[in-house]
């Protein structure tokens, strides 16, 4: 199974060092920003510079990890999508290689952006809490899109991935800017925003996730 998780990340790992280095940018300039950004020097209320870096961890996260999607394709192209059925592989380590290249990819974005937030949060006097949670939602939003998207690509072929990808993100990303204005409009207090974040949003992960990865090997045997 470790081979299967190299395959996936040697794959992908211009298009994830190339994003990450582009993305980069916006997190520099932010940094290089100065007293701009410190709270007690802004002009601005403290949200829009949460809100800010919150944007930037957004699509750092899920730019860089989108590329995964890919990995469906360069199989089905490259003929290793038949080829590792003849191998001594269950359908669990080849739908659970893809969850695991998923892991390590949005671990590794999920810290540099908790890393750049934390110095950000620390240098110009920002919110600890938001600026923690901001990249570890991300992340499990993706891992929302990205599960289920892994499982339709085995069920439909790899060409279906992209736009049931771009489906399941315009869906995340209409639920986030939702929450995001019922907050700002004080429908939804911090208390149910922390209730949502720490508890019904790692739930609601979970579940995709695994669901995703028994369906997924449902799809792999029905292939077979």
């Amino acid at each position: 199974m470790k081979g299967l998780v190299l395959k996936d990340l040697y794959g992908v790992r211009f298009q994830i060092f190339g994003g990450l280095a582009l993305l980069l940018l916006p997190s520099a300039m932010l940094m290089l920003m100065g007293g701009g950004m410190a709270v007690e020097d802004a002009s601005h209320p403290v949200e829009i510079s949460v809100v800010i870096y919150g944007i930037v961890n957004y699509i750092s996260i899920t730019l860089c990890s989108s590329f995964l999607v890919n990995t469906l394709g360069y199989d089905e192209r490259s003929g290793w999508s038949k080829m590792q059925r003849t191998m001594p592989l269950t359908s669990g380590k080849i739908v659970g290689a893809k969850f695991a290249a998923m892991g390590v990819v949005l671990g590794l974005l999920t810290l540099l952006s908790l890393v750049l937030n934390v110095l950000a949060a620390l240098i110009f006097s920002l919110p600890i809490e938001p600026m923690l949670a901001l990249p570890l939602c991300m992340c499990m939003v993706q891992a929302i899109a990205l599960s289920p998207t892994f499982t339709l690509g085995y069920r439909f072929g790899a060409k279906s991935t992209t736009a049931v990808y771009l489906g399941f993100m315009v869906l995340c990303a209409a639920a986030i800017i939702w929450l995001a204005f019922m907050f700002f409009l004080d429908y939804i207090g911090t208390a149910a925003l922390r209730i949502i974040c720490c508890a019904g949003l790692p739930a609601l992960t979970a579940a995709v996730v695994a669901v995703s990865w028994v369906t997924g090997k449902r799809a792999v045997n029905v292939d077979i």
